[in-house]
């Protein structure tokens, strides 16, 4: 009798291979931590509550793994780049959260001053002291330094214009280029970190990682729009209460007739004291011609970032996870409908859950 042939073994889907490999993240995180002892006795354990309590972000891991597996096809090499991704989230979310103010005596439990200077470590020297201990070639490791040097500048640069723009002084275009900046530049760093590195020794001079770039800024910007519809959706819409120059609010501004126009001023001038008054003027920005246009962008990022991955990875089983990805940026009310293209299996999208009053909404990008 013959003996039966053993059935080949099962690959664990892409999902579950992703799954597996987060946890190496943490660990290369307490790693980088450890090399803090003895020396830096009181950093390390304000870094450590950071690392571990800190507010996280949707991608912050995942984001460079499946780029990385989609170029090389395998996520473990990436450990170090999501670790790097997720620091600099770590810090800057602390100081957005210190922004948004009404933290009390403790954040994250501990000393808000102490918190805040190792989040000056933690999104700055930390990555950077990752970055030279790579075993990497001497221009790779500099492209890749350069490229998250370059991310940090721009999204400081674009946190400071979301920071000091006005809704009534600024327009459209102008909004764009702070959520390039603030949200987009972050995603970009790490996709093009990623692709840089899976690339190898070619990765410093590979055309190939500025396109992965341009992939996670789509993604960014993305998880920006849905971060300001999620506000709106909550029911308290902090960003008008903040006077935050949000691109919805700055569209409806800009094409809104005399009369329109005056009235979401007024509106917006009681917004800080009125839920009712924020909530008249997020109706006024989802009117169908305030919305037309805006449609129109966010169906333009979406596809643009799908038909980057079908050019980009489109064999390799860690591009239908970055597709998922894409969607799930655009689960939103205001883009409902989908877009025309190949990817209409991808497209048809419902609107996006609402948020309870009073619940607190997991934010994409920063938020101020």
């Amino acid at each position: 009798m013959s003996p039966q042939p053993r059935p080949a073994a099962v690959r664990p889907s892409p999902e579950a291979r992703l799954t597996e490999t987060v946890p190496q993240v943490g660990q290369y995180l307490a790693g980088l931590l450890d090399a803090y002892r003895p020396r830096f006795a009181h950093l390390r354990p304000a870094l450590e509550r950071l690392v571990t309590h800190g507010r996280r972000t949707p991608l912050e891991c995942a984001l460079p793994l499946l780029v990385h597996g989609a170029v090389e096809g395998t996520l473990e090499p990436a450990v170090p780049v999501a670790g790097v991704h997720t620091l600099w989230w770590r810090a800057a979310n602390t100081f957005d959260d210190v922004s948004d103010g009404d933290l009390g005596t403790r954040l994250y439990g501990g000393d808000p001053a102490a918190v805040m200077t190792a989040a000056l470590e933690c999104g700055y020297a930390l990555p950077l002291r990752a970055l030279a201990a790579l075993p990497v070639p001497g221009p790779l490791r500099e492209r890749l330094t350069a490229d998250y040097l370059d991310g940090w500048t721009a999204a400081c640069d674009g946190q400071v214009g979301d920071i000091l723009g006005s809704p009534t002084g600024t327009g459209p275009e102008d909004v764009l280029t702070v959520y390039r900046h603030k949200s987009g530049s972050v995603y970009a760093m790490a996709a093009t970190m990623a692709a840089r590195l899976a690339l190898g020794a070619d990765g410093a001079d590979d055309p190939r990682a500025a396109a992965w770039g341009e992939f996670g800024q789509a993604v960014g910007m993305l998880a920006q729009f849905r971060n300001d519809e999620d506000d709106l959706r909550s029911g308290q819409s902090e960003d008008l209460g903040n006077r935050t120059a949000t691109y919805l609010l700055v569209q409806l501004l800009h094409a809104a007739t005399d009369a329109d126009r005056e009235q979401a001023v007024e509106l917006l001038g009681r917004a800080a004291d009125s839920p009712a008054d924020r909530r008249r003027l997020a109706a006024m920005m989802f009117a169908p011609d305030v919305l037309t246009p805006y449609r129109h962008l966010l169906a333009g990022l979406h596809q643009r970032a799908h038909a980057l991955l079908d050019t980009l990875a489109p064999a390799s089983p860690f591009t239908a996870p970055l597709h998922r990805r894409v969607d799930d940026e655009v689960r939103t009310t205001a883009n409902a409908c989908a877009p025309a293209g190949p990817h209409g299996a991808h497209c048809t999208l419902p609107p996006g859950p609402a948020v309870p009053p009073g619940r607190a909404r997991a934010r994409s990008g920063q938020k101020v």
